[in-house]
């Protein structure tokens, strides 16, 4: 017990000693500051004025600042009840510098926000550890795309205002190349089929792999490939699908790499028993069924399933619930291996649109897109309706990009905002020159062309050309929307007059003076139906040669001069964008007959058609054509300047424009009755250019003749070309170029490899 007692007494003694020692810190220093401010050094201290002073605070000091990893040295001292802190700072980062590497791993933006991400940045504390990480990290990627070569050279430097430098010296090596790729374990799919869903592989053909590299390998493009593989066994029903290994060996030069691939397909499965369940409001279970693509006994394809799932979501949805949930609950049969699918819907409140927003829209007022927008603000919710109102509003061709975006309105569940986000682009041209010729002298000339006038999606067209044998005026003007019922409306006036003596005695010219009216309703969203009168007198002023046999003498001679002339036109688009569209079409069948109650008399008949296709890696492929027939009647001949010509840009290129069908004596194209022409073409965004969402080339075949008289066609009249092409959406209007090679073709055809086009796409 006395022991004890003793024990007791010591304690107390030493924490009366302890407390003894410990005194209250009136004041603070901070020695050594340069680039942190005091404010941060005493936000991180575990102290502040008035808190009592001993020896472990000293080290918790220490400790606390050094794992803010600003400080290389620090020393913590106490007089007189005065805390002094004396501080070395850690260099601040002057640079950081990547030398000698290319992009095809790393690129310059991405690097400058690892750094920032990093604190790597200029004005940061150097940190040692993390620029090992960050050299760890580029390593990484590297090998990651087969350059197991790779070495960094790290050069840092201190300055005297306690500034570092740092240089990363980059030796990328050699990407090591694939020498051998195999599958095995298939046999349901052919292994060709399947190294084919891969980036990468076996070189090809040496030319071919020159651009392609596809011989190069890279962790990425193998990972990539090997889900591609999982997707098509699993959308075929092969459920049980794996991967049983993934075999890489690597050379000991690091120079080649071998892939082995084993796989185990599995059995595949079929469509049990398909049922819904839940709220399925007044639809019947018939209803619901026609809505899906799959029955039982079909095989089991996870896309059919997923594309039947959403046509169920939308059905609901465009009855105004919104955030419908349509669950696909499978269960497993694997003694059968059959899939059960029950269809759970669960539909929610029916939501209303509460307000639209626009934005962007810096020319286009507000109404010329609110009035695409098919739902407006107060009506139930319908994601078909949205889905039509962006594409019609790209189908404006005012924009270069539209977004739509939906949000939840936090105090009601039953109501939504819609923000639409516009990118406006050029949609007129102006053009002001002076110009001279042989023919008619000097001219001044000055046009517009405008297809949303002042921000109303109005389209107005005006000319003007003045010149010692040319006076010409024309005056333009659309409005697609005249009523609220999109009823459209078009008028315009144009004169041109020209003196005769000062004109080329080998050509021809028109003197025409006149004015139209047309109007417009729409059939349905997508179709229009439109009809315009035009009435016109004009004069035929042929020069001495083209009114001589071989050319025109007989209409040159003629003194027809008035034409009234009617069309009634119909027209179909459903493209999801008006200038680079991906998915649609627009169908067009025009009509044009002049009156009998005027001179010239004779009709033209036009059809035509474009569609494009997704075909999966953004490919779009693209097919057009169409047919043109143009006859006079009343024992009176087709017009010259009415004929139908082929060649060039706008018909089937490489061949040279309007070159194509039935020639005068001096080997200019004379033109047709008949037009036809059609192509297609596979068209691809540039993904290889940064910011090229304007930009677009392809590959094409074109085909087309023309005839000299309907009644003549021959198949061996058509020609055929074939060539790549670019398109770039300027400032200043679509820009292209293409070069063209012909594959049909006769030894008087004139041929133009390469030409370049403005106002033109794909």
């Amino acid at each position: 017990m006395k022991k004890i007692l003793i024990k007791i007494s010591l304690i107390l003694a030493l924490s009366a000693t302890s407390i003894a020692q410990a005194d209250p810190i009136k004041s603070i220093e901070i020695l050594g500051l340069n680039a942190i401010s005091r404010g941060t050094v005493l936000s991180y201290l575990p102290v502040e004025v008035g808190d009592d002073y001993n020896k472990k605070t000293s080290t918790q000091i220490i400790r606390a600042l050094y794992k803010t990893q600003f400080f290389k040295d620090i020393e913590v001292s106490e007089s007189e009840q005065v805390l002094k802190i004396k501080l070395q700072e850690n260099p601040h980062i002057k640079y950081v510098e990547l030398l000698n590497y290319s992009d095809k791993v790393i690129e310059e933006e991405s690097i400058n926000q690892v750094l920032k991400s990093m604190d790597l940045s200029q004005g940061k504390i150097f940190n040692k550890r993390q620029l090992d990480k960050l050299i760890s990290q580029l390593e990484a990627s590297y090998i990651s795309k087969g350059y197991y070569g790779i070495k960094i050279t790290k050069s840092i430097e201190i300055d005297a205002q306690n500034r570092v430098g740092v240089e990363l010296d980059i030796n990328e090596g050699e990407v090591a190349r694939i020498s051998s790729m195999k599958i095995s374990g298939n046999q349901v799919h052919d292994e060709d089929d399947l190294l084919d869903l891969f980036e990468i592989g076996e070189a090809d053909f040496f030319l071919l792999n020159y651009f392609t590299e596809k011989d190069h390998y890279s962790k990425v493009a193998l990972d990539a490939g090997v889900e591609a593989v999982k997707s098509l066994y699993v959308n075929s029903g092969y459920l049980d699908f794996k991967v049983i290994q993934v075999k890489t060996d690597l050379s000991e030069d690091k120079q080649n790499i071998s892939i082995d691939i084993q796989v185990d397909e599995g059995a595949e499965y079929k469509v049990g028993n398909i049922q819904f369940s839940g709220d399925l409001l007044n639809q019947s279970i018939d209803d619901l069924n026609n809505l899906i693509t799959i029955t039982k006994g079909d095989v089991f394809k996870r896309k059919k399933v997923i594309e039947s799932i959403q046509s169920v979501t939308d059905l609901f949805a465009d009855q105004g619930y919104a955030f419908a949930k349509v669950d696909p609950i499978t269960k497993e049969n694997v003694s059968t291996h059959t899939i059960d699918l029950d269809i759970n819907i669960s539909l929610n409140k029916k939501v209303y649109i509460n307000r639209i927003t626009i934005v962007g829209n810096t020319r286009t007022q507000d109404e010329v897109i609110r009035r695409e927008i098919g739902i407006a603000e107060g009506g139930l919710y319908s994601n078909t309706e949205l889905d039509e109102s962006v594409k019609k509003i790209k189908r404006l061709g005012f924009f270069s990009d539209v977004q739509m975006e939906v949000s939840r309105l936090k105090e009601f569940d039953d109501k939504i905002n819609l923000h639409f986000s516009v990118e406006e682009t050029k949609t007129g041209t102006f053009s002001i020159g002076l110009s001279h010729s042989n023919s008619s002298g000097a001219a001044f000339n000055m046009g517009i062309k405008e297809n949303n006038f002042l921000g109303t999606g109005n389209t107005l067209n005006a000319a003007l050309s003045n010149s010692e044998a040319v006076q010409e005026m024309s005056f333009y003007f659309s409005d697609p929307y005249f009523t609220e019922d999109k009823h459209s409306i078009s008028y315009g006036i144009f004169t041109k007059s020209i003196d005769g003596t000062e004109l080329d005695v080998s050509s021809y010219k028109i003197d025409e003076n006149g004015f139209s009216l047309g109007y417009g309703i729409p059939i349905t969203e997508n179709t229009r139906i439109s009809a315009d009168i035009r009435a016109s007198s004009r004069d035929i002023t042929c020069g001495s040669t083209f009114a001589s046999s071989g050319y025109e003498p007989t209409q040159c001679a003629s003194d027809d001069k008035t034409e009234v002339k009617t069309n009634v036109n119909w027209s179909n688009n459903t493209l999801d964008n008006f200038n680079y569209p991906t998915e649609g079409s627009k169908n067009s069948l025009s009509l044009d007959v002049t009156l009998p109650i005027a001179d010239f008399r004779y009709y033209k008949l036009d059809a035509s058609h474009k569609s494009y296709h997704p075909m999966g890696n953004d490919l779009t492929w693209k097919v057009n054509g169409s047919l043109g027939l143009a006859q006079g009647y009343g024992g009176k001949e087709l017009p010259f300047f009415k004929r139908y010509y082929g060649g060039g840009s706008s018909s089937v290129r490489g061949f040279d424009f309007n070159s194509l069908g039935a020639t005068y004596t001096d080997g200019k194209a004379k033109g047709g009755e008949l037009s036809l022409l059609a192509g297609t073409s596979v068209i691809s965004p540039m993904k290889f250019i940064k910011d090229s969402k304007n930009m677009r080339m392809s590959a094409f075949i074109d085909a087309g003749s023309v005839e000299e008289k309907a009644s003549s066609f021959s198949v061996d009249n058509i020609r055929m070309s074939t060539g790549v092409a670019f398109s770039w959406l300027t400032p200043v209007g679509p820009l292209g170029i293409y070069a063209a090679t012909p594959l049909v073709k006769k030894s008087a055809d004139k041929t133009k490899t390469v030409e370049f086009t403005l106002g033109t796409s794909f």
